[in-house]
């Protein structure tokens, strides 16, 4: 949908300096190879002629992939008037970012982007027998604030003036059974069948590995790096990972 001169990661450098005014971007990189891309659309960004051009076409061909699988009627008020975390009506439920989950999956098959932002929200405790208050000061993630979706919750309240409150449950509900974690489709579904309803993942051009086989977090970055990670040999969870990973 980006197009043939865009890779994703320079299309989103560059939609971030052009359209939404950013002045810097962060890279996190494993090889000098990571940094191409970027490389790449500041190279792009510099012609200024070019850049406008190419992203113009890539925008708009997104947009118009959105309005195709969500609806035009959705894609342009489905995430108007929905309360944020930070109001009790929610109950720190991350609304506004489950349904953008929600639309990333339905309009661009991004599974493992949705896997892995649903998954924090999973995370956030909220004890039933404590109020909202003493939630929010115990187990609130700065980083990614919000809880996962909760059907025990009445969000009558919350959803008051959203134009379908129905709708907006529906999607809620979709995209926890698509990721809880006692039943997360990642275990379930296989490539295939991700394929037919358009998940397939993205080709993986990066010419060699840093941590070949192994899930990659900064914990184990760290400890391997000071040589004080055990030597336990690969998990189940590392080697699907790198199964995944290799496109097997």
């Amino acid at each position: 949908a980006i197009g043939p001169e865009l890779s994703p990661i320079a299309f989103a450098a560059l939609h971030a300096w052009k359209t939404q005014g950013m002045h810097t971007v962060s890279v996190g990189f494993a090889r000098s190879s990571d940094l191409d891309e970027v490389i790449e659309a500041a190279r792009i960004y510099a012609d200024k002629e070019k850049a406008d051009v190419l992203l113009k076409a890539a925008e708009e061909r997104l947009d118009t992939l959105a309005i195709e699988k969500l609806g035009k009627e959705w894609y342009e008020k489905g995430l108007l008037n929905v309360p944020s975390f930070y109001e009790k009506s929610s109950d720190f439920i991350a609304l506004g970012h489950i349904l953008w989950i929600h639309n990333c999956m339905k309009a661009y098959g991004m599974y493992e982007f949705c896997n892995d932002r649903y998954g924090s929200l999973l995370k956030t405790k909220w004890l039933k027998n404590k109020t909202y208050e003493e939630n929010f000061k115990a187990h609130a993630n700065a980083g990614n604030p919000g809880r996962a979706f909760d059907d025990s919750v009445d969000l009558t309240e919350a959803l008051k003036d959203h134009y379908d409150p129905e709708q907006v449950k529906a999607k809620l509900q979709e995209v926890h059974d698509w990721f809880k974690a006692d039943t997360s489709s990642a275990k379930i579904l296989s490539d295939e069948e991700k394929e037919k309803l358009g998940w397939k993942q993205a080709y993986n051009l990066t010419t060699w590995e840093e941590f070949p086989g192994e899930v990659v977090s900064v914990s184990h970055v760290i400890l391997g790096r000071m040589g004080l990670k055990g030597g336990t040999g690969p998990s189940k969870t590392a080697k699907q990972e790198a199964v995944s990973m290799r496109g097997l």
